[in-house]
């Protein structure tokens, strides 16, 4: 490993109004270190502060609206509590000189009354995954509100940017796909309606945060019972050129995964016909090492990386990459309980030299 190979995921990048220091970007990652009400427990302020020399940070998914069954404790931006939690960390990150991006999901819709077992949780959504066909008008009518109001919450709080997730398993990626999305209505059947519900979304949110600090996460590699999208070129070819005329900070995309390329039928969409209908900012994330990940910048197919599991183990992986440095070693603690063990423990390279 060089200084050499790093180079072009070390130089500056203007994505929207981010003025970036680095194309090195912190994946979304869920964590779970919430409080029972949802806000965060104060040792992510550490946690993401340690993590500031990304090019920009972008925040473990914040629901906008209520949910709960069938879900972790994923935190939320909704009640006064969790946003003072919230605040708390961007403030940190901006502390240590850093960028961070609110990324934004929807389960669909709140649980209805005769849906409840014996939990009663102010944070509850369907037991089982929703599908397209399931919802109301009324409910997809009220999802561009809710997105609405917690980018407002975000950038009253202070993030720099926030993100839509409309990536894997999530309800907006399969309103996308033509094989999950059974819908008659004007929410249903060609890609321009199976589109509409993430464009008037979009809508919403620009409006209120200004494009050039929204991004959106999008699936065209998602899976769904078993295989890939059959009708993903269609849907992403009218798709692509819409989020270009919003003129979006970025676009983030990821490659299929390594198990679902190991268990899915169909086929996937390289990252480079994306690119050919995308000419705005585009992220690339999923198991990006550093020299592919240079090379995919270098050679223009992507402007910028978003690293996940690297991050974890490296708190400063900018630096590890312009040094030529060993990474630490992702251990085998579980990413998804309490304490510091596997969250704000993995050494800095100082740390490691001394």
């Amino acid at each position: 490993m060089s200084s050499l190979t790093a180079a072009p995921l070390l130089q500056p990048l203007d994505a929207g109004a981010l003025e970036l220091p680095n194309r090195i970007l912190m994946a979304p990652m869920t964590r779970l270190r919430t409080l029972p009400d949802l806000s965060m427990q104060p040792i992510a302020e550490t946690y993401y502060a340690q993590r500031a020399s990304a090019g920009l940070i972008i925040s473990e998914v914040l629901t906008v609206a209520p949910y709960g069954a069938g879900y972790g404790a994923m935190p939320a931006l909704i009640t006064d509590a969790q946003k003072a939690s919230w605040k708390k960390i961007v403030d940190a990150v901006h502390a240590a000189g850093g960028r961070i991006a609110a990324q934004l999901w929807h389960s669909g819709r709140v649980r209805l009354a005769e849906e409840f077992a014996n939990d009663d949780g102010p944070f509850a959504a369907p037991r089982h995954p929703l599908m397209p066909a399931t919802l109301s008008r009324e409910d997809l009518a009220a999802m561009p509100r809710d997105f609405a109001a917690g980018a407002r919450a975000a950038i009253d709080i202070g993030f720099d940017a926030v993100e839509i997730h409309a990536g894997n398993a999530m309800f907006l990626a399969n309103i996308l796909r033509g094989d999950a999305n059974q819908r008659t209505d004007e929410f249903g059947g060609s890609a321009d309606n199976r589109a509409r519900l993430l464009l008037n979304i979009l809508e919403a949110v620009t409006n209120v945060a200004g494009a050039s600090r929204v991004g959106v996460k999008i699936a065209p590699n998602s899976s769904f019972q078993g295989r890939f999208d059959p009708t993903v070129r269609e849907t992403f070819a009218r798709l692509l050129p819409r989020l270009a005329a919003l003129g979006l900070a970025y676009v983030q995309v990821n490659r299929a995964s390594t198990v679902d390329l190991a268990s899915c039928t169909g086929e996937t969409t390289p990252l480079e016909w994306v690119r050919q209908h995308y000419p705005g900012t585009l992220v690339g994330a999923e198991n990006f090492g550093l020299e592919d990940g240079a090379h995919a910048v270098a050679g223009g197919t992507l402007d910028a990386i978003a690293y996940g599991r690297p991050f974890i183990a490296n708190p400063d992986l900018p630096a590890r990459f312009a040094q030529g440095a060993p990474l630490n070693e992702l251990r085998g603690d579980p990413y998804f309980v309490d304490g510091e063990r596997g969250y704000i423990d993995y050494p800095a390279l100082e740390s490691v030299e001394a």
